[in-house]
């Protein structure tokens, strides 16, 4: 997995309908896209009260700049290795490849599950 500097935010314009969380035009820091249902579909935005909201819609969005890289398209491919989860409805299971679409500041992967939800993992489950 590549790099991404958390502390360097992607800036991005919305160009939606402004509303009461966002200003058509305006300029705002981004932080991390999401998948949603296998696809990257949307991004965690800081709005116009300073709230870092999730869930809105890329398509909203224009990339101005990615610096830091926290909106990287990279992936990896990634096994689990431990029976800690088996048990859980919505979770990895051992011996099981998932997508690793990021990894956050503090080095937890997140990983795509079965029903395309993503979670962060500490790096010895893979």
């Amino acid at each position: 997995m590549n790099n991404i500097n958390f502390n360097k935010p992607a800036v991005v314009r919305y160009n939606a309908k402004s509303n009461r969380k966002f200003t058509k035009g305006k300029l705002y820091k981004a932080y991390f896209i999401e998948y949603w249902e296998g696809g990257r579909t949307s991004l965690h935005v800081r709005g116009n009260d300073g709230t870092i909201t999730d869930f809105n819609p890329l398509e909203d969005f224009e990339i101005i700049s990615d610096e830091g890289n926290p909106l990287n398209n990279y992936e990896a491919t990634v096994q689990c290795i431990t029976h800690e989860y088996d048990h859980l409805i919505c979770g990895i299971t051992f011996g099981k490849e998932y997508k690793a679409i990021a990894r956050d500041k503090n080095g937890l992967l997140l990983v795509m599950d079965d029903s395309y939800c993503c979670y962060f993992y500490p790096n010895n489950v893979f």
